[in-house]
């Protein structure tokens, strides 16, 4: 359809260009009615718009291929301006060899009003349908460079979201080493248990994209496996509140995780206690983690690689969608996250 439609659009083109022309000229007449002339003028006018509508039809692609490029950035006025110049040009030169020649041997010959209408009005269409073909490459054009520089946008984020990733992983490793290291001294066993516990923890955050979206209780469920895996090298004092509630929905991983690896890393005292709640309240999963510690040993709020890799992640993966606080009083730390639940 479309095939047949380039193939008839010239003599459709060139028809507008003849019944603009016959109304024009015929309504300053008077009464005078084409229709009634001899047919083989009515042939020659027809045959006529209709070559020269395919010879604009075929300025207009040659234009294109000679100016058009990929690179919408390279218009300038100056180069528009040589376009549009010559498209007039070829226009006149077109009109003047065809149609003007034709309306002298027609009808009562040709006229002063003929030859500016004839001159005008050709001319001014080859330059309406030379503007509606540019602007519409220059919007294609705009539209594949804003799409090109999506992908590349998102092909960075996606690098940055694996530098990060990369940088989590071994962090993530090495804790849960350095724990089974000091538990085998008290007990195989248990020692043997955490390793199992440990490779169910490495399965779930290796294989799991970052840039995908998780089931909340998924999530719920690596962060209850983790707490548990270090809890059992931490002093016997120490105390673990789990308070999860059943949430439906899906949010990206790995960004919790960083909170409670923050307070299994910094808490103290005489009584240690660590206390993990997570609800969800008006569509937002809010996420808290407090524990103890001692201020002049350790502060929780000064920043460090997993602090600050998560505050990145947060800002890629829910950017003015998130929430997160981190404070202190009484010798407790709490860090709280708010996150959309899709």
């Amino acid at each position: 359809m479309k095939n047949l439609w380039t193939k008839i659009f010239p003599a459709f083109y060139g028809f507008i260009i003849y019944g603009t022309l016959r109304v024009v000229n015929d309504t300053m007449g008077k009464g005078f009615k084409f229709w009634e002339r001899p047919l083989y003028i009515n042939i020659i006018e027809f045959a006529t718009v209709i070559l020269v509508g395919y010879i604009f039809t075929y300025i207009i692609r040659v234009q294109e291929r000679k100016y058009f490029s990929d690179d919408a950035s390279e218009l300038t006025l100056k180069r528009a301006g040589k376009e549009l110049l010559n498209v007039i040009g070829i226009a006149l030169l077109v009109v003047y060899c065809t149609i003007i020649p034709m309306a002298a041997v027609t009808d009562d010959g040709l006229s002063l009003s003929d030859l500016v209408q004839i001159t005008i009005i050709p001319t001014l269409y080859i330059v309406l349908y030379f503007a509606i073909r540019r602007g519409n490459f220059y919007i294609q054009a705009f539209v594949q460079s804003k799409i090109k520089l999506q992908q590349i946008e998102n092909d960075r984020l996606n690098t940055e979201l694996n530098f990060l990733r990369e940088q989590f992983s071994p962090h993530f490793l090495f804790n849960g080493l350095n724990n089974i290291y000091f538990q085998m001294d008290q007990s195989i066993p248990e020692a043997k248990k955490s390793v199992e516990k440990l490779s169910e923890l490495l399965r779930y955050s290796l294989y799991q994209e970052q840039n995908q979206l998780v089931e909340i209780e998924k999530e719920m469920e690596f962060i209850q496996l983790y707490a548990e895996v270090h809890r059992n090298r931490r002093d016997k004092k120490l105390i673990l509140d789990l308070n999860i509630d059943t949430i439906k929905g899906k949010i990206y991983p790995h960004l919790l995780i960083t909170l409670v690896e923050n307070a299994f890393k910094y808490i103290e005292g005489e009584n240690p206690k660590i206390k993990i709640a997570a609800n969800e309240v008006n569509d937002q999963l809010r996420f808290v983690v407090e524990n103890t510690y001692r201020p002049v040993e350790s502060n929780p709020s000064n920043a460090g690689i997993g602090i600050n890799n998560l505050n990145r992640r947060l800002e890629l993966l829910y950017p003015n969608e998130h929430k997160l606080k981190l404070k202190s009083y009484d010798k407790v730390f709490i860090a709280s996250l708010n996150l959309p639940v899709r």
